[in-house]
């Protein structure tokens, strides 16, 4: 069976930890005023207390197999803004979304152009019929590529002639890939792959 470290297991060690402190302090003091046997055994009998102590206290301050600290769990929801759950229900499962709202349509994906950015073309489809391999990209894979196809950007030649303007629209604006544009220059390996 394997074992995870967890929460549960760092408490009982410090607690175990400051058990034996405990008791090796009690059994030295004993030993000035006692024989050694009857320090030996009062040093057992703080060690067992103080760890019996720390056990209930670990036990209280988690829960679940895992032990997770609920207060910690709920301070750190709050601080994303996040509701906790209740400790007694289950998490409802969210709701699968409509297969419509699964694409966004263009125009969504498109935000308000500011006076700074310009918006680079985008196509409805790709010309021909037949788009560019746009994974040939640093840093596109299938699902940047589909975003890209989605979005309205098909070629190599489009990505190659946008300007600082419509790169910086496209940094802000194509969803799951904000500042990589600019930051893998696409527009150079595009202007690159166009030669090929």
């Amino acid at each position: 069976m394997k074992m995870h470290y967890s929460t549960d297991n760092e408490c009982l060690l410090s607690g175990g930890l400051w058990a034996l402190i405990a008791a090796l302090f009690v059994g030295c003091i004993a030993w000035i005023f006692m024989p050694f046997t009857w320090a030996v055994a009062l040093s057992i009998i703080v060690f067992a207390v103080s760890f019996l102590i720390a056990v209930a206290m670990c036990k209280t301050r988690t829960v679940g197999r895992g032990g997770v600290d609920v207060t910690a769990v709920e301070l750190a929801r709050a601080e994303m803004g996040m509701a906790a759950p209740s400790i007694n229900e289950p998490e409802a499962e969210p709701e699968p979304e409509p297969e419509a709202a699964a694409e966004p349509a263009q125009e969504e994906l498109a935000e308000e152009v500011s006076a700074d950015e310009a918006k680079p073309e985008l196509l409805s489809e790709a010309r021909g019929g037949q788009a560019d391999d746009l994974k040939k990209i640093k840093g596109v894979g299938p699902k940047l590529e589909k975003e890209l196809n989605d979005a309205g950007v098909y070629h190599f030649d489009q990505i190659a002639g946008w300007t600082a303007e419509e790169v910086d629209w496209a940094d802000n604006h194509l969803v799951s890939f904000k500042g990589r544009v600019s930051r893998d220059n696409w527009v150079d390996q595009a202007k690159e792959l166009m030669k090929k």
